[in-house]
C-alpha cells in the first residue's frame, strides 16, 4: 500500500498526498482531518480519478476478454450461401460496366476460384470488350442454387452432384482435375505419409512428427468437396474422417481462404487440400507425397495417385453467347496450357471419367 498510483488529483497538495498513504495504513478514521472544505473538495478529486483510472481498467478487460471469446477464424463461415450480400455485389459490378461491355458472372465453389479466376483474367486481356465476373465463395451447393435461381451465369462446383440436384436437369461441363493431398506446414519434416499413417493421423492414433513436434489437424466442413475425394478412394480414411466430426476432434476450418492461412500460420498443422491451389496462390506449403507417390499429373492421369476431384462449370442450359465463348477459350490450346502451368490437368466432357463426376440426372456439355 502506499505505492504512487500515477494519478495526479488537481488541487492536491504534496500533504495532502502523505494524508492519503497514512489514511490507506491506519485507516481513514484514525487520521485527524484538518483543512476543512478545501481537502474535501481535494479528496473527491483524487477520488473521481481513481474512478476513472478503474473504469478504463474495466473497459479495455472487457474487451480483451471479448477478443478471446470471439468465434476462431477457422470457423466463420465467410458468409457463404448469402444470397443477399451476392446479388448487391452483382449490382454493384454491373454498375461499374460500361454500357456496350458484355458480361457474365460465375459463382461457386472456393476450389474453382484461383484457376477460374486465372482463365478469366487471360480471357479479358484477349478481349478487353467482355468481361468475367468471379465472385467470392458460396461453395458448391451455393452455386448450384445461384445459377437455378438465374443471380449467375454458370455455377462453379466441385464435386459430384447431390442426388436432390440431378432433378433440376443442370448442365455440367467438366474443365479442370486437381489432384487432392495432404499439405503441412513448412515446419513439418516429412515428405510424405503412407495412407495408413494418413488414417491414423486423422483417428488421432499418431499425435506427434517424426521430429517429435505435435500434430495440428485441420479439419474441413463435413461435404467439403477434399474430404470428399480422400473418402470416395480410402474408404477407411471416410470412417475415421467421419468419427472426427462426430466426436469434434479436430479444429474445423469453413473455407479454403481461412484453410490456406491456418495451416501457413499454424506450425506442425496437417490438412486436406488441392495441389493447383498451392501453386497458383503461391502457398508457402508442403506438399505431402502418398505412399512415395507425388501429385502430379502423370500420376493423375497413369491413376497411380489416388486423390482428386473436378472442377465443373453447371448451366441451367447448354451455353450460349459470352458464356459459350467463355468455355470454348478455356478448351483452346492457350486455356488447356494455362490450366496445366497452373498444376491442374485439363478436362472436356470427353476425357471425364472419374473425379467429381456429374450426377444421374445431369446433362453433360457436348
Amino acid at each position: 500500500m502506499g505505492r504512487d498510483t500515477g494519478v495526479k488529483a488537481e488541487g492536491v497538495s504534496a500533504a495532502d498526498s502523505g494524508w492519503y498513504r497514512e489514511a490507506a495504513m491506519l485507516g481513514a478514521e484514525e487520521v485527524p482531518r484538518t483543512g476543512g472544505l478545501a481537502r474535501s473538495s481535494g479528496v473527491v478529486a483524487l477520488w473521481a480519478a481513481v474512478v476513472g483510472v478503474l473504469a478504463a481498467v474495466v473497459l479495455i478487460a472487457a474487451a480483451v476478454v471479448g477478443d478471446l471469446d470471439a468465434t476462431p477464424p477457422w470457423r466463420a463461415q465467410a458468409g457463404e450461401g448469402d444470397w443477399g450480400t451476392l446479388e448487391k455485389a452483382g449490382a454493384e459490378a454491373s454498375a461499374e460496366l460500361d454500357s456496350d461491355q458484355q458480361v457474365i458472372r460465375l459463382a461457386g465453389s472456393g476450389s474453382n476460384l484461383p484457376l477460374t479466376r486465372e482463365i478469366a483474367e487471360a480471357f479479358m486481356r484477349r478481349f478487353p470488350s467482355k468481361r468475367v465476373i468471379v465472385f467470392e465463395s458460396v461453395g458448391s451447393t451455393g452455386g448450384v442454387r445461384a445459377v437455378s435461381d438465374g443471380v449467375v451465369d454458370l455455377g462453379l462446383v466441385s464435386r459430384p452432384l447431390r442426388p436432390a440436384e440431378d432433378g433440376l436437369g443442370l448442365v455440367v461441363i467438366p474443365y479442370a482435375r486437381v489432384a487432392v493431398a495432404a499439405v503441412a506446414n513448412l515446419d513439418v519434416p516429412e515428405p510424405g505419409l503412407s495412407r495408413r499413417e494418413l488414417v491414423d493421423v486423422y483417428a488421432g492414433e499418431r499425435r506427434r512428427w517424426e521430429n517429435d513436434a505435435p500434430i495440428v489437424v485441420l479439419q474441413r466442413e463435413r461435404g467439403d468437396s477434399s474430404h470428399e475425394a480422400v473418402d470416395r478412394a480410402l474408404p477407411e480414411f471416410a470412417a475415421v474422417n467421419d468419427a472426427a466430426y462426430r466426436q469434434e476432434r479436430w479444429r474445423v476450418v469453413y473455407n479454403d481462404r481461412a484453410m490456406y492461412e491456418a495451416l501457413v500460420s499454424t506450425p506442425g498443422s496437417i490438412g486436406l487440400l488441392d495441389v493447383g491451389a498451392t501453386q497458383t496462390q503461391a502457398l508457402a506449403l508442403r506438399v505431402l507425397e502418398l505412399d512415395g507417390v507425388r501429385p502430379t499429373e502423370a500420376n493423375l492421369r497413369s491413376g497411380r495417385y489416388p486423390f482428386a476431384k473436378d472442377l465443373s462449370f453447371v448451366s441451367v442450359e447448354q451455353p450460349a453467347g459470352l458464356a459459350a465463348e467463355f468455355v470454348e477459350f478455356i478448351r483452346s490450346s492457350d486455356g488447356q496450357a494455362l490450366i496445366r502451368q497452373r498444376g491442374y490437368v485439363p478436362l472436356t466432357a470427353a476425357s471425364q471419367s472419374s473425379g467429381a463426376g456429374a450426377g444421374a440426372g445431369a446433362r453433360g456439355a457436348p
